[in-house]
């Protein structure tokens, strides 16, 4: 049998783990041993492997000399590297608690009922795309073996929804003892998944983060977040609900008011959107069918800044405010939220969750106001693998570090740590997305094999904003530099700004064209910003042309077209 190079065996190495006992070991000494396979052979060994990488079009048994690149992710940072990366150079291989790619700008459509879900995701696994993946979730990564511990989360269940646990959470932790107080994270033995390990020859982490609760109390358990396809279930599921526990001859008129009072909390892009597609699906569809409700429904869009949408101009955020307000949305910034709780206003406790009623929350201007669901689209935490396990590195990678990075890498006995912004807990990234260490002195590492994108990520070069075009463009740029194997050579990372939509109800929209400077002499004769129904005009063309496939795109098109003949979906399920 010919010889095989080196990165070959190592690329199709597999692990075992103390975790993953029923993996083969060798009876001599008793010890798991790495598993080499060979492709010809009819008697497969035990893999720790959940899926059999080397039958698939991301490695099949030519391919000995691609570099695997393992993507943790398959949001936009993740889905879009890995359709980038050249097949004819690498291997790519998307680990991810989820199988799909959500278009996110269209989640508030997908929400109100005006789209399916089906026409906002992308499924990761697609036989025209040379891409292995892998359902699971990275648990934590050894630079020094370059592996990642992973767990299967194929039947585990809320992957599809924002986790309850972030790192504003101190006391929470993954044990039975903690979830046992917390009925959000119910313990099922069956939901521990199996361990195994991944090689990797390059590493992206685009995990992406989670919400951001600021430690307010009853938020984690109490109110809905906005980040993927479950939550935006949940919320479609909940409005509908309150209409119908509205209605019953048994709610009383306070009880019905509280019921139909809908809060989200965020006035930035998502919260917008979401509050004008709801007044748009409540007004036009739902009081059809509930005529004796008309005049009760109400939405509130609170924020603690003093103007919503903060990113755009004073005067573009002057019309949205406006707007909304005429078309029946109560905009209630410079609000300070204390407090969420299910029950009514003044009721004693114990307050325990009771989905028939409504729930309370409390502000530091208004007091207590009933409401029957509280959305929660502010900011964004790191998650926990990012905060913790991502944390100290217990032998530091000689060979992955950088070689001209610092002189103190020759210093094996230092206490290196990753590298993080010390106010939100971000990997600091160099201007090349490349993941750093740093030790007890302050000195540098950089990793010459893993990268970071994202919102898990930050570029010490400077921060783009945390949106879908931001991480889609980093997603890109390193892509390229990887297939070119140029990325020392080129410059730093830098964003380009291509502008910034909002929809704010009734056919009507934003967008604020960029005039930064970078963007050279095209936008010198364009005005500062659209508004309106020309708005929506673009934002409707800019959404359908971005999703991913034309499957997509015509599908979201066809529906938007039905939905103006016979109205949007009104089913709860």
């Amino acid at each position: 049998m010919p010889a095989r190079p080196i990165g070959a065996l190592r690329s199709r190495r597999i692990q075992c783990t103390s975790l993953r006992p029923a993996v083969r070991s060798r009876a001599d000494t008793g010890q798991c041993k790495p598993v080499f396979c060979t492709t010809t052979s009819n008697l497969l060994p035990d893999r720790s492997y959940a899926t059999r990488i080397e039958h698939t079009e991301a490695s099949p048994t030519s391919d000995v000399q691609k570099e695997r690149v393992v993507i943790l992710g398959s949001g936009w940072g993740g889905y879009t590297m890995s359709r980038r990366l050249s097949p004819q150079s690498f291997s790519p291989i998307v680990i991810s608690p989820r199988s799909y790619f959500v278009f996110t700008p269209l989640l508030t459509d997908a929400a109100s009922g005006s789209l399916d879900f089906s026409n906002i995701v992308e499924p990761v696994r697609d036989p025209h795309a040379k891409v292995d993946f892998i359902q699971a979730a990275a648990r934590s990564i050894d630079l020094k073996k370059k592996t990642v511990l992973c767990e299967a989360t194929v039947v585990k269940s809320g992957v599809t929804e924002t986790p309850r646990t972030s790192d504003d959470d101190k006391e929470l932790n993954d044990s039975h003892e903690a979830k046992s107080k917390h009925p959000t994270q119910d313990y099922r033995w069956w939901e521990q998944g199996e361990m195994f390990e991944v090689p990797y020859d390059k590493l992206v982490i685009a995990v992406g983060a989670v919400s951001r609760t600021f430690g307010t109390p009853g938020v984690r358990d109490n109110a809905m977040f906005f980040k993927d396809i479950g939550d935006a279930k949940r919320v479609k599921r909940r409005v509908r609900e309150c209409f119908e526990l509205a209605v019953l001859p048994t709610t009383t008129p306070e009880m019905r008011e509280w019921l139909l009072h809908f809060a989200i909390v965020g006035a930035g892009p998502t919260g917008t959107e979401l509050a004008a597609s709801l007044r748009d699906f409540i007004y036009k569809d739902m009081m059809v069918l509930y005529p004796a409700l008309n005049g009760i429904p109400k939405i509130s869009l609170y924020d603690v800044a003093p103007k919503m949408l903060s990113m755009f101009d004073e005067s573009l955020s002057q019309y949205a405010m406006e707007t909304m307000k005429r078309e029946g949305v109560d905009i209630k910034t410079s609000h300070h939220v204390e407090g969420l709780r299910w029950g009514s206003p003044g009721d004693p406790p114990p307050y325990e969750m009771d989905p028939k009623r409504c729930l309370t929350l409390t502000t530091a201007e208004e007091g207590e106001v009933g409401v029957g669901m509280c959305v929660w689209v502010t900011g964004n935490a790191m998650n926990k693998f990012i905060s913790q396990s991502l944390d100290k590195v217990a032998d530091f990678p000689t060979e992955s570090v950088k070689p001209d990075s610092t002189p103190a890498v020759n210093d094996e006995n230092s206490s290196w740590k990753f590298k993080k912004v010390s106010k939100t807990g971000a990997l600091l990234v160099d201007g090349h997305l490349r993941v750093q260490l740093q030790d007890h002195n302050g000195q540098t590492a950089v990793l010459q094999d893993v990268f970071a994108l994202g919102d898990n990520a930050m570029p010490e070069t400077g921060s783009p904003p945390a949106t879908a075009q931001a991480t889609g463009q980093e997603a890109k740029w390193l892509a390229q530099r990887l297939n070119k194997s140029d990325i020392d050579r080129m410059p730093s990372f830098s964003f380009k700004n291509l502008g910034t939509m909002a929809y704010i109800g009734s056919e009507r929209a934003l967008m604020q064209i960029p005039h930064d400077g970078k963007t050279g002499d095209r936008h010198r004769y364009l005005p500062e910003g659209l508004t309106g129904r020309t708005a929506s005009l673009v934002w409707n063309a800019a959404y359908i042309g971005m999703s991913i496939s034309w499957r997509n795109r015509i599908r979201i098109a066809f529906r938007w077209t039905l939905n103006r003949l016979f109205g949007r979906d009104i089913s709860r399920f």
